[in-house]
């Protein structure tokens, strides 16, 4: 389904599109279905919000689609906290699932929604003004995009699963500023550590934080 809906959108590439199928499977098979049904409410949302006036967005995944890479680094601790949840299901493991999708979902729509601002980007790190698409930028509409992606993941979460609503907003929120300044100071000066990377280590945090206070 998540696969079907993006390769329709053309969000996705050939091995992105794979990788999202194989990902939803493993979410599935592992963690049920409120598990990829947030995983799914992820992968839809920020596929329309991606061909959301996409004319307007530069971004190169708005014109080639998301890799399997970029598919893996967004939803690889998802998969990994679903299996950990088939093998040994407790409260903590779906406050860490729940927060690794607020994570993504946070940065997604932050960057998404933040390329349609009108204002230019600032580097969280500095607050100089940068061009659009650098690393780091934020916005003040990107920012709070992010905030509502966050804010619907925990409360479908907590539907669904009921995780703490506020825990999963805050660890997808913090993780995003996360993500803002590890692409402000690290990414690209560190080995292994490009867009994807801080994309990872932004969904370990989020994981982190809604475990620590499921």
């Amino acid at each position: 389904m998540i696969a079907i809906v993006a390769r329709r959108l053309r969000t996705l590439t050939t091995d992105g599109a794979i990788a999202a199928v194989i990902m939803g499977a493993i979410v599935f098979g592992f963690g049920g279905r409120s598990m990829a049904a947030l995983l799914l409410v992820f992968f839809v949302s920020s596929s329309l919000l991606t061909r959301l006036h996409g004319a307007r967005k530069s971004h190169p995944e708005h014109r080639r689609g998301r890799s399997a890479g970029q598919v893996l680094a967004n939803g690889a601790v998802a998969a990994a906290m679903a299996i950990w949840h088939g093998i040994n299901p407790s409260p903590i493991v779906l406050g860490a699932f729940a927060g690794a999708v607020a994570a993504s979902t946070a940065d997604t729509w932050a960057t998404e929604i933040g390329l349609l601002s009108s204002a230019l980007p600032r580097l969280i790190t500095t607050w100089k003004t940068v061009p659009p698409n650098s690393s780091g930028a934020v916005t003040l509409l990107g920012t709070i995009g992010g905030i509502v992606g966050a804010t619907l993941i925990a409360l479908t979460a907590f539907y669904w699963m009921r995780t703490p609503i506020l825990t999963v907003l805050v660890a997808g929120a913090i993780a995003m500023l996360v993500d803002s300044v590890l692409g402000a100071t690290i990414e690209g000066r560190v080995q292994f550590m490009g867009n994807n990377g801080v994309n990872f280590a932004a969904t370990v945090v989020g994981a982190v934080l809604g475990a620590m206070f499921a």
